[in-house]
């Protein structure tokens, strides 16, 4: 039998404000959104969205009563891009403030190398944008 892995399903995002995020994520980073729902629980309405780009799924889950993560650490998404400066370029334009003014060039990953830089989202969750050479 072969593996019964078929990769990355989905990352989800706990999130603050659904609206904010879904706009941020759709607006700034190309995302489109593919599903909605609301869950009705007995602490209140959870409200979930599934938003895609490319082949990277976010879940974005809002509760009744945000509550900060402490159970796990991911340290950040990296979205797989072609030519990291005009992609840069084009977020600058949109708003996104990077956390470094130049990307970063790793000469050692991958066969050519590996381009990277990295910035927040609203809910201060840790982004990159990256191209392998």
């Amino acid at each position: 039998m072969k593996s019964f892995n078929l990769g990355l399903g989905h990352i989800a995002i706990f999130v603050k404000n659904i609206e904010v995020s879904k706009k941020f994520y759709c607006e700034k980073l190309d995302f489109e959104v593919l599903h909605e729902n609301i869950l009705e629980e007995k602490s209140g309405v959870i409200k979930i969205a599934f938003i895609k780009a490319g082949h990277c799924i976010l879940e974005l889950v809002q509760f009744p009563i945000y509550k900060k993560r402490t159970d796990g650490t991911v340290d950040h998404i990296a979205f797989k891009v072609k030519d990291i400066e005009q992609v840069v370029d084009i977020l600058r334009k949109r708003g996104i403030e990077f956390e470094t003014e130049d990307t970063v060039l790793a000469k050692d990953f991958f066969n050519r190398g590996n381009r990277w830089i990295l910035f927040r989202g609203p809910d201060v969750e840790h982004l990159e944008i990256n191209e392998i050479l």
